[in-house]
């Protein structure tokens, strides 16, 4: 594979199950390496997961004990930012992906489109300079995946950021990309 993202871009790779698209996106955010080949961004070689790659996986992977802002948090928390920082931004991400009302929920209280919703944010609150996603409103209801699409739309455009997408689905690319990966 032969890629190359620029800011503003959404490329949606689409392929059957067992192609390898999760397997790219796993070496593309550092946590497996490539058999061959190399993964460049700004010209540097991508050894490890870093935080100028952010990621949504299918599965949001929140922490249950933690509230929804709190787990907004989390990395900025990680990363040694002071709490009132990291809370402005936290409820800036929330308020960006339509959540500010329900800050103070508990994860497990909200819908899995909400919770969702908190993955991205959380993602978004870190800055990263590319958003990689690996089918993040695959296990919606059709509904509830359009508005995610819609979202995810409005924050590409907002941010022009690079954002690397992988689905299943040949509409969604098509909604989504401006650039398609078959």
């Amino acid at each position: 594979v032969f890629l190359t993202l620029y800011p503003g871009e959404i490329h949606a790779l689409v392929g059957e199950n067992g192609a390898g698209k999760s397997t790219l996106i796993k070496i593309m955010t550092g946590i497996h390496r490539p058999d061959t080949g190399e993964i460049l961004l700004d010209g540097k070689a991508v050894t490890g997961p870093g935080a100028e790659r952010g990621v949504v996986f299918q599965k949001h992977a929140l922490m249950p004990w933690l509230d929804v802002v709190e787990n907004v948090e989390f990395g900025l928390k990680m990363r040694g930012v002071e709490k009132a920082e990291r809370r402005i931004i936290a409820l800036e991400k929330l308020a960006a992906v339509g959540l500010e009302k329900f800050a103070a929920s508990p994860v497990y209280q909200i819908s899995g489109g909400m919770q969702q919703r908190v993955g991205l944010a959380r993602t978004l609150a870190s800055d990263p300079e590319v958003m990689l996603m690996d089918e993040p409103p695959g296990a919606l209801d059709s509904l509830t995946r359009e508005q995610q699409q819609e979202l995810i739309l409005q924050l590409w455009w907002k941010t022009q950021k690079m954002f690397f997408f992988i689905t299943h689905s040949v509409e969604e690319a098509l909604f989504l990309a401006t650039e398609l990966v078959v």
